[in-house]
């Protein structure tokens, strides 16, 4: 496309006033630059002068940076494989000029193309590069971009253990980093890590403070990616009005750029949040104009969602047929990003990255015990001179003096590192008993997930193979609907204990202590938990008084009353009841959870707190658990200052106590 007349003109009057400095080169650049989010297709036209211009006059800085800006259009245009090619030239121009910084970010951005064309393996080792480059110079900002990238691919894979790792990775980077690092970190960077590990609250912090920055910036491809997480985030706190409006917002202005590969998240989003608020034709609307742009753009991963979520809400309107045709075409597609020799060279580079990482490691130790030998070597050779020199000078008082303070300086130099060596002996011992801990946790997660996870899961794919039998005449529609709901309910509070368990044990907890109305909790838990005890036509009864105070922190003890009220209900049968009791004394309160169920026997009693046993009971609606809720009960009242009990008998129901201190407040 030919630049017109009058754009030529005024680059000509820029370049001869306010870029008189500047090269031609320069000039379109900055003119292209500044079209590149409200004319797209003149911004490219310029671009492609100015690199051609650049290249003639051996510019490589603007060569690069044209082939830079090309390929980030051509991306939010859906054209992935003219991105690809763009961002190699440009790749291939700062490897030759040596600029290694230009380099990793092109090959994060590169890899991130890639990603979107449901290239895996070809994305995760551009990750990997760039991450070699990012922790050579300390570069906190790129490793916290690369570590997102491959936590992200890892969490398609459902891949959790390796997403949270990474993911961890990090948050503790940014965490820890300066307030200068801080802000050179993208504020959706850290969105997307707080996302990932269901802190809703700092993910929506960082991305309203990414909106703020990129509506200053004007730059529409950033608000409108941000909507859309910000949308997410409504969405999982299951605020479908507000992540409706987030979502449309999101869809306008993609639609005004023209940014296809936003628009295909964009319609997948609103598919799924109409399927929530049960509008079920807007939702295979949304769902098909996903299909069609991802196939257009060739979006593999977008593509086999919009497949799944078409199947899902044609499950739910009983429309069998379609629901197997889509859940198919997903499963084939999924097969063919997923399978197992892609995985296992995913792995395979990991292990690579993480061999070299230890490996350097192992030589940086391997340079500093040669230098301490060296350094051992030359204090040997001067207490043999010392030696030589007191059994010369030995007659000579003075000179004796001088030896023996000499002799007495180095002993108290070599008690000095002998210190310094058992210092860092005991912190190797910190350490190798830190990885044991670790260790122990990771073994005790994987064996939860393996056994109960699995076993629930299973639970499920067999419910849903059932009903999507063709031949199968269920005789109890609801029985089995009320099954797989339980199913599916026990799986969900399973994960929910099991991350906040797991993120306990790895990293610790924060507690912050404040006064709690205990009855408002009460409250609180029996709404979230009222669906679940209607199924079971179970009534839940607050006798909490309304100005019952206690100090604790909110989430721990929501958690825990969540867990114990939950547990009430698996093991009440269909019209029981379940009341929350409590009581104040002199400086602690006492609620209780009481229960009319089967109760549990005596000799279960002694090990229901266990953490080596964490035994697990099937409910009266062989609901099934872990018993790692009730550690997690434990474990977080005890760190509340809180102490948890419980009395029961066969057959005519169990309660459960917990402490806590009492706030005195006035009125």
């Amino acid at each position: 496309m030919k630049v017109p007349h009058w754009i030529l003109v005024c680059l000509l009057f820029l370049r001869t006033t306010a870029f008189a400095q500047q090269t031609e080169a320069d000039s379109l650049y900055a003119a292209a630059y500044q079209l590149r989010y409200e004319n797209s297709a003149l911004s490219l036209s310029l671009f492609e002068q100015a690199e051609q211009v650049a290249r003639e006059a051996g510019n490589t800085k603007i060569e690069a940076l044209s082939n830079q800006q090309m390929a980030s259009i051509y991306y939010r245009g859906g054209q992935f494989g003219a991105a690809v090619s763009r961002y190699q030239q440009a790749l291939e121009i700062n490897q030759r000029i040596g600029n290694a910084k230009a380099v990793a970010d092109i090959e994060v951005a590169l890899a991130t193309a890639f990603f979107a064309q449901g290239k895996l393996s070809q994305a995760t080792t551009l990750y990997l590069e760039a991450l070699r480059y990012f922790d050579q110079v300390n570069d906190k900002p790129g490793q916290i971009a690369a570590w997102n990238a491959l936590a992200t691919i890892y969490s398609r894979q459902n891949n959790f253990s390796k997403s949270i790792e990474y993911t961890l990775k990090a948050i503790r980077l940014y965490e820890a980093s300066s307030d200068k690092f801080r802000v050179l970190v993208g504020y959706d960077q850290i969105g997307n890590a707080y996302l990932r590990q269901q802190n809703l609250i700092k993910a929506k912090e960082a991305f309203l403070k990414s909106l703020k920055l990129y509506t200053d910036l004007d730059n529409k491809a950033g608000v409108a990616a941000t909507l859309l997480q910000l949308g997410n985030i409504a969405y999982q706190r299951k605020q479908y009005a507000e992540a409706l409006q987030y979502y449309n917002k999101a869809v306008v202005l993609a639609n005004k750029m023209q940014a296809k590969a936003l628009l295909v998240s964009a319609y997948n989003a609103l598919g799924k949040v109409h399927q929530k608020l049960k509008a079920y034709d807007e939702s295979i609307q949304s769902f098909n104009k996903a299909i069609v742009l991802a196939k257009l753009t060739e979006q593999k991963i977008e593509l086999e969602e919009a497949y799944q979520g078409l199947a899902q809400v044609y499950a739910i309107t009983n429309e069998q047929a379609k629901s197997s045709t889509f859940g198919l075409l997903s499963k084939e597609l999924k097969d063919s990003l997923y399978n197992d020799s892609m995985l296992k060279g995913l792995n395979d580079q990991l292990l690579v990255f993480e061999s070299e990482k230890k490996q350097q490691q192992i030589e940086l130790l391997r340079k500093e015990q040669l230098l301490q030998e060296v350094e051992l070597k030359r204090e040997r050779e001067r207490q043999q001179n010392y030696n030589v020199f007191g059994v010369i000078l030995m007659s000579l008082i003075v000179l004796l003096l001088f030896f023996l303070f000499q002799y007495a300086r180095t002993a108290k130099s070599l008690k000095r590192q002998q210190a310094e060596l058992l210092e860092k002996n005991a912190s190797i011992l910190q350490q190798k008993e830190d990885l044991t801990q670790l260790n122990k946790v990771k073994d005790r997660f994987f064996s939860i997930i393996s056994h109960d996870l699995r076993n629930s899961l299973t639970t499920m794919k067999l419910y849903f193979d059932l009903m999507s039998n063709p031949n199968y005449v269920p005789e109890n529609n609801a029985e089995m609907s009320r099954q797989i709901s339980g199913a599916v309910e026990n799986t969900i509070d399973l994960l929910e204990n099991l991350l906040v368990w797991a993120s306990a044990q790895i990293k610790g907890v924060t507690i912050h202590i404040q006064p709690l109305n205990m009855h408002r909790v009460a409250s609180d838990t029996i709404q979230l938990l009222n669906g679940t005890a209607h199924q079971k036509s179970i009534s839940l009864n607050n006798a909490l008084p309304e100005n019952l105070y206690a100090l604790g922190d909110a989430d721990m003890i929501h958690l825990i009353l969540r867990n114990l009220v939950s547990n009430a209900i698996k093991f009440t049968p269909e019209g029981g009841s379940v009341m929350v009791f409590g009581n104040e004394t002199q400086d602690m309160v006492t609620i209780e959870v009481k229960d009319n169920g089967v109760g549990i026997q005596e000799n279960a009693l002694k090990t229901l707190f266990d953490q080596h046993l964490h035994p697990s009971t099937k409910g009266t609606g062989n609901e099934k658990g872990t018993g790692l809720g009730l550690l997690l009960c434990k474990d977080f009242i005890e760190r509340n200052g809180g102490t948890i009990s419980v009395t029961s008998r066969k057959g005519e129901g169990t309660s459960f106590f917990i402490t806590l201190p009492v706030h005195r407040h006035s009125v």
